[in-house]
């Protein structure tokens, strides 16, 4: 006689809850998939890998982001949702330092640290995740209204009563806030960016590290609609970007709420479909008005990061050149022009231009000029220098040893 075994869960019993959820998240990340692979960007063999890496990636990071946190036990983690090359859902920005965690708006947290000298940190708080059903942003601190140290040194009280002395206000019935901290590193050479540390002070004896089945199974739901939810919206936002522009290689300003996908909102985003051919290239040129920051950066049309460690896919109001009569001048192509302001495709001939204004008293819409790269000095001021290749190596080789002292790589 042969020996049979029952399927896990099959009589109804234990472990019925783990094979439901298991089950009902793998559909969802099929479908996730099926989705991505259909969609009309991922109309080229190079388009449907990144469309493949995304859902692959966004597994990581679903579990990064609702798996891994122990709201009794928190942790500001800066290596698991947003890197230059690995994580890069939603857009993130080339030069911010992003720390995250997940809390709970009953508790009572002290958050500690050093403000470091970046040119600005904020952190925001919101109900759950971008994406989420009940997502709402709950408020935003600027470091510099807190009373900070000489030395640089801060405590603050996070929770729901008031508390003397630096105090952020949380909602208790938000029993899953996010808490992002963005650490503005406008000079990638020089910066010293913040230490943040978390700690929850009413912590009772009975909060255990150990997830339950139920929670296990409400965290891989969670993962599961993140995951289709990232696909259909970074999907229709491409649509909608070209659609209001109006053309490819056109910038455009929406008229949105930032923080419903992934926003800030003190920061006014202006974004564009850029598609270049090899031997073209695009002219982005803009009058800059008085702001606490500005940049642009590429990514892909489900919203990742183009790598910019080892690519000059960005710029920022630091690193830019200006022009003699105050403008800013940035090329884009996916071969160096021998011009300081090179933005590098890094090898995507179609993607995402993203433009951020931080507290600007204006918002001016970058204007565009598609042109040949054997034409692109007559685009430009005749004073536009020339910068070599060598000079070109040698930024690569400073701009990856910045990123990697940024992030300890």
């Amino acid at each position: 006689m042969t020996a049979t075994t029952a399927a896990p869960g099959a009589s109804g019993g234990a472990g019925m809850v783990a094979d439901r959820a298991w089950a009902d998240y793998q559909q969802t990340l099929a479908e996730a998939r099926e989705r991505a692979m259909a969609s009309h960007w991922a109309n080229t063999p190079q388009m449907r890998a990144q469309a493949q890496y995304y859902i692959a990636m966004l597994q990581a990071f679903g579990f990064n982001l609702y798996m891994a946190p122990r709201q009794a036990y928190p942790t500001f983690f800066s290596h698991t949702i947003f890197t230059p090359v690995e994580y890069a859902w939603g857009a993130p920005c080339p030069d911010f330092r992003y720390h995250w965690t997940a809390i709970d708006g009953a508790r009572t947290y002290r958050i500690w640290g050093k403000r470091g000298q970046t040119r600005w940190l904020d952190i925001q708080a919101q109900r759950g995740w971008w994406g989420d059903a009940d997502q709402v942003n709950l408020g935003n601190w600027d470091f510099d209204d807190f009373a900070i140290e000489p030395d640089g040194s801060f405590e603050i009280v996070a929770s729901a009563t008031p508390q003397p002395g630096n105090w952020m206000t949380l909602d208790p019935t938000a029993r899953n806030t996010c808490l992002l901290a963005r650490d503005v590193w406008d000079d990638w050479e020089r910066n010293e960016g913040a230490t943040l540390h978390i700690e929850c002070i009413d912590r009772r004896a009975d909060d255990s590290v150990l997830l339950s089945e139920a929670q296990v199974a409400e965290r891989l739901g969670k993962i599961a609609r993140q995951t289709i939810y990232s696909v259909d919206w970074y999907q229709n936002m491409s649509d909608q970007t070209l659609a209001g522009a109006g053309a490819t290689n056109t910038l455009w300003l929406p008229d949105v709420s930032v923080t419903n996908n992934g926003g800030n909102p003190r920061a006014v985003y202006i974004k564009g479909i850029y598609d270049l051919a090899d031997d073209e290239a695009l002219v982005i040129e803009c009058e800059l008005p008085d702001c606490k920051y500005w940049s642009l950066m590429l990514a892909d049309p489900w919203f990742q990061t183009t790598d910019y460690r080892f690519h000059q896919s960005s710029l920022n109001d630091n690193q830019a050149r200006r022009d003699s009569d105050g403008k800013v001048r940035l090329v884009v192509a996916g071969r160096d022009p021998g011009v300081p302001n090179w933005i590098d495709t890094a090898g995507l001939p179609r993607g995402l231009l993203m433009w951020r204004w931080y507290l600007a008293k204006s918002h001016p819409v970058p204007t565009t000029r598609l042109v040949k790269l054997a034409d692109l000095r007559a685009a430009l001021p005749a004073d536009t220098p020339v910068h070599t290749p060598d000079q070109r190596s040698a930024d690569l080789a400073t701009r990856n040893r910045q990123i990697s002292r940024r992030f300890g790589f």
